[in-house]
């Protein structure tokens, strides 16, 4: 078995319903980022889920996601890029529109 890290992650709303699930464990390769958790999210869910995990076609629009490592937004680490420990705790949320 190659060796890996978990990484937990948390949805809420959307995702949530995708994945079915609020709380999640995700294992990626020691050096894992942001981006290989979101990858791994994308291919075990598919689809429907992947369309939100997926990065902003316009980088200086408005990011069609929102994910945060261990309390701190990727926006203020190094985005998708952020490499990840074991045990750090992602919060992936979609923007939710309206008011």
């Amino acid at each position: 078995m190659s060796p890996s890290i978990t990484v937990k992650v948390q949805t809420v709303g959307l995702l949530k319903s995708l994945f079915g699930h609020g709380e999640l464990d995700v294992r990626v390769p020691p050096g894992g980022t942001v981006q290989d958790v979101l990858a791994a999210l994308a291919q075990t869910y598919g689809q429907p889920a992947a369309q939100h995990l997926a990065p902003a076609a316009d980088p200086s629009g408005h990011p069609p996601l929102r994910v945060m490592v261990n309390g701190r937004d990727i926006g203020v680490l190094d985005g998708r890029d952020t490499v990840l420990r074991n045990g750090d705790e992602l919060l992936v949320l979609t923007p939710i529109a309206g008011g």
